[in-house]
């Protein structure tokens, strides 16, 4: 009987040498945390290929989390995403939705910005996914409830976006599966990530986002054109110890 990491593996080229896909996370600690924009800001930062999924009339959903990877098949890192939810304009939204029998039915969200902290992490994402990554400190803090969480600017001085606060009420589920949008090479990938271990679902409570003074870097910018500067998320979600298997991602026809 095969394990949960007993997965068959292929091995691709990156430019600082092979990675093995899928990657395998066998201790990850992550917040997610979920906000509502205006529509025509989140469609702004979608490409052509992808219609941004809307929650309710005019608001479409982004999302910003941070990651941190105690133990990886690509090493530990920390890592950061804005991603705003999406849909292929020739598609029906449950067509292409996460979909998975007893978690949950998430949105594909597409990945703008995945800054990591290893040289490993940025060549795997970028070479075998197109996803867009800079390397620059990443802090990471969660106990129990509480968070606190940033993106420094490359010589660790400026904070670009801060995540910090205490989440409201909340009730533990298991994690549901992820999935992603990605322009490589011109193609748009579509890429499910599997994920196993109790997450905390609740809600903003007292987290905040902060930016920057002068959004002057294109990270801290972007969360700012999106209106969420001082705002605080929809829901937040949290979890400790998280398994994930991050495959190779498949082309949207």
């Amino acid at each position: 009987m095969r394990t949960y990491f007993d997965v068959d593996r292929r091995t691709y080229p990156t430019r600082v040498g092979p990675v093995e896909l899928p990657i395998l996370y066998y201790n990850t600690g992550a917040v997610f945390a979920s906000f509502l924009v205006d529509e025509d800001k989140a469609q702004a930062v979608l490409p052509p290929e992808l219609q941004a999924v809307t929650l309710r009339p005019g608001k479409g959903l982004v999302t910003v989390a941070f990651f941190e990877y105690v133990d990886s098949s690509v090493g530990p890192y920390n890592e950061m995403g804005i991603a705003v939810a999406g849909h292929p304009v020739k598609s029906k939204f449950r067509d292409t939705a996460a979909w998975h029998w007893g978690k949950s039915m998430l949105p594909g969200m597409y990945v703008a910005d995945l800054p990591v902290t290893t040289t490993a992490a940025h060549a795997a994402g970028h070479d075998c996914w197109g996803y867009p990554k800079i390397i620059v400190p990443i802090d990471f803090q969660l106990r129990d409830k509480d968070l606190d969480c940033a993106v420094r600017s490359e010589d660790g001085r400026d904070v670009l976006c801060r995540l910090v606060g205490r989440a409201g009420a909340s009730v533990k589920m298991s994690a549901p599966n992820l999935m992603t949008y990605t322009l490589f090479k011109g193609q748009l990938l579509r890429t499910v990530i599997n994920t196993r271990g109790q997450m905390r679902h609740g809600m903003g409570g007292e987290v905040r986002l902060q930016c920057d003074g002068g959004g002057a870097h294109p990270l801290s910018a972007r969360l700012r054109n999106l209106g969420l500067h001082g705002a605080t998320p929809l829901m937040v979600q949290t979890i400790q110890g998280m398994h994930a298997i991050l495959p190779a991602g498949e082309p949207v026809k």
